[in-house]
């Protein structure tokens, strides 16, 4: 008669499963996107996965998997918006200058 499954069992199972792959990008850009589309990927499943669960040491192993997921889906988007953010104000301090460079300019020719 088979030996019933344990919870060790049933978290490795799902963490196999749900492990990440080593993305095939070539960029840092590029590595962190598919870093990320994994990351909701799995999230998605370990999703899944709780609904139908009952609470035991797997679900409670699962559901610290998706919330350290989702932290670093976050993590990634704020740094995503900081670093528009700081391009955008780049770009606006280099259309200030222009601008004013331009007015100056006139104000040499009158």
């Amino acid at each position: 008669m088979p030996e019933p499954r344990t919870s060790l069992d049933d978290l490795t199972a799902l963490l196999q499963q749900l492990r990440l792959q080593q993305p095939g990008a070539k960029s840092p850009a590029e590595v962190a996107q598919v870093q990320t589309d994994l990351l909701l990927a799995r999230m998605a499943s370990l999703t899944d996965t709780l609904r139908a669960a009952e609470w035991n040491d797997t679900s409670r192993a699962a559901a610290r998997l998706l919330l350290a997921d989702l932290a670093m889906v976050a993590a990634q988007l704020r740094g995503n918006a900081t670093a528009i953010g700081e391009r955008l104000d780049g770009t606006l301090e280099s259309v200030r200058v222009s601008l004013e460079k331009t007015v100056g300019d006139r104000t040499t020719i009158i």
